[in-house]
């Protein structure tokens, strides 16, 4: 009796157990990381900017042309942000259209590191001399799926020595615009809360050039045969007015999205900047919510201050 009374309550135990496991085997991740703003009607919503309408995110990346560049433009404190380009590419992978996965947060000289750990289940920051500029815990799993699902994943920044390189002695190409180079030097203004002088504005911007037309040298490096290549990188990088593209040949297809966080605007169109030299400032725009504001001036002028 004692025996059988033991044989159902392990089978109660291991029923429960299964029942727990299960749950936990169905339990989704949330949405959304940021958790500001969540009920903003636009948040979710992918907007065209040459349509001026919204449209459907899945069939969106389905349209997608072979051979084409995505660039995908991001806030790099934003948690979101990566896990959206993580979720594309393996979409992309699972429809074997996925080509390779170029990110700003890898320096050139990583590349060696980058192509040995090519197909590489479970990979560290130090095996790819990692910048701790770029927390691993915020792009680990976006760098290592691309280990394991992209055909190649591209080291697309300068490295310290070349960005200095170019602060010294300029980009290789200039800015193609004055209003070019004076949103640029705006920028770098605005990016170092006002403290530079202005004098070094331009200097700044020499760097900037540098590192796009760098990236956008890696990009034309590889062949997509007929894939969808992954740009990850900063929202001013991907921008086809000022950045990447402004850099890349008319025949090198491409399409810019830019992640942004919603604030007070209600309407799509209220968030794209002013356009330089009369182009289209992004071909998308995916909304999510909002982050913490952080005062990074504030932290920036009392590091200044030291």
């Amino acid at each position: 009796m004692k025996q059988l009374k033991w044989h159902w309550s392990a089978l109660i135990m291991g029923l429960l157990l299964l029942a727990g496991c299960a749950g936990a085997a169905t339990q989704k991740e949330p949405e959304w990381l940021a958790g500001e703003q969540m009920d903003h009607p636009l948040v979710g919503q992918l907007w065209s900017v040459k349509k001026q309408a919204l449209v459907n995110r899945d069939m969106w990346l389905e349209s997608l042309p072979d051979g084409v560049w995505l660039l995908v433009g991001e806030q790099h404190d934003h948690p979101d942000h990566q896990r959206l380009t993580h979720q594309w590419m393996l979409q992309l992978a699972a429809q074997q259209r996925l080509g390779p996965l170029a990110l700003e947060m890898a320096r050139q000289p990583q590349q060696p590191a980058l192509d040995a750990a090519l197909g590489q289940s479970s990979v560290t920051p130090e095996m790819l001399d990692w910048q701790p500029g770029w927390p691993w815990e915020r792009y680990g799993e976006l760098v290592q799926s691309g280990l394991l699902h992209a055909k190649r994943v591209l080291a697309a920044d300068l490295d310290t020595q070349q960005q200095r390189d170019a602060y010294q002695q300029g980009a290789p190409l200039p800015a193609i615009s004055e209003a070019m180079a004076q949103v640029l030097d705006r920028m770098m203004d605005e990016g170092h809360c006002g403290q530079l002088p202005e004098a070094l504005l331009p200097k700044m911007r020499e760097v900037q050039l540098a590192r796009d037309q760098a990236m956008a040298e890696v990009l034309l490096g590889v062949e997509l045969d007929g894939r969808v290549g992954l740009l990850q990188a900063g929202s001013v990088h991907v921008r086809k007015d000022l950045g990447v593209p402004r850099w890349l040949p008319p025949d090198v297809k491409h399409v810019s999205v830019w992640l942004v966080q919603v604030d007070q605007r209600q309407q799509p169109q209220d968030y794209l900047p002013p356009a330089v030299d009369g182009l289209q400032v992004y071909d998308y725009l995916l909304f999510t919510p909002a982050i913490m504001p952080v005062d990074y001036c504030a932290a920036f002028q009392s590091s200044s201050r030291r």
